[in-house]
């Protein structure tokens, strides 16, 4: 999973969480763990990898 969000780094995702949540985003980085996500609004989202199931591109 970390090796597949890496490569998507700088490009948006939504990523599908272990909740079913939905979160959009655009990949600001990924390292110990955390992928961190900015929104269309510009705030940063920290999401913690293991919580991750999906990872949808467009």
């Amino acid at each position: 999973m970390v090796t597949l969000l890496r490569s998507f780094r700088g490009k948006f995702v939504v990523l599908k969480m272990v909740s079913a949540e939905e979160i959009g985003g655009r990949i600001v980085k990924v390292n110990n763990g955390i992928v961190v996500l900015r929104t269309m609004l510009g705030t940063k989202i920290f999401i913690p990898i293991s919580k991750v199931i999906a990872v949808i591109t467009k």
